[in-house]
């Protein structure tokens, strides 16, 4: 199932709930020929089910942009690694969608927009230990932190991640690979709203994250910017 938030303009942004009952193959009805066949390659491993949820999550998001079924959008995996997406059905109302895909247990999210785009899923519950911390934030980011109010729907540590990720994501980068480069410079807790810059001397560039809850989720949406 399919749970729409609030996007923004020209941008959806859709989280795709797991339900156990349904068997991967009948999740995977609506998958385009190819798309399957990267389906076989997957199934059988862990991630299986959650590679599965997320391209289903993409499907749906470039889809409801361009007005098509999911069965009529095919997402494969580009060049360098990042989710590429194609129509299968003309006319269209438009073209040169960018999608973005992240999974967490229980759920994937996918999301859609005409510009380069960003999402990020976890847990709302998922703990952040203090080593964590201290690896993934320098300490104005943990100032950021500290200064949230206690009462935010979203923890803040995880939103700060998630943003992150979320922007690192819309930039074609892995989070991983290049955290001394992404860093949060600025957060409005209240409006869920945190800025994240790709600090890089030659091509630097920044990306506003928007942080969302669905059930028991958290989800953060960026939009890659330029300096």
């Amino acid at each position: 199932m399919i749970h729409w938030l609030p996007a923004g303009p020209e941008k959806v942004l859709g989280r795709f709930a797991d339900d156990p009952a349904q068997p991967d193959p009948a999740l995977a009805k609506v998958l385009t020929p190819a798309e399957t066949a990267d389906w076989r390659n997957k199934r059988a491993t862990p991630a299986g089910r959650s590679w599965l949820l997320g391209r289903l999550a993409a499907k749906n998001a470039a889809g409801r942009l361009w007005g098509l079924p999911p069965e009529a959008v095919e997402v494969r995996t580009g060049p360098e690694g990042r989710p590429d997406v194609r129509p299968l059905r003309p006319p269209l109302a438009g073209a040169g969608l960018h999608v973005s895909i992240s999974h967490t247990p229980g759920a994937a999210a996918g999301a859609a927009g005409p510009a380069p785009v960003g999402v990020d899923i976890e847990r709302r519950e998922r703990p952040l230990s203090e080593r964590v911390r201290a690896w993934a934030f320098d300490g104005a980011e943990r100032a950021l932190i500290d200064a949230a109010d206690p009462g935010l729907p979203w923890p803040p540590a995880l939103a700060l991640w998630c943003a992150k990720e979320a922007a690192a994501k819309s930039w074609g980068r892995g989070l991983l690979n290049h955290l001394s480069r992404v860093r949060a410079t600025g957060a409005d807790w209240a409006a869920g709203r945190l800025t994240v810059a790709w600090l890089d001397a030659e091509a630097p560039a920044t990306a506003e994250a928007r942080l969302l809850i669905s059930g028991d989720y958290l989800l953060a949406l960026a939009e890659r910017g330029e300096f």
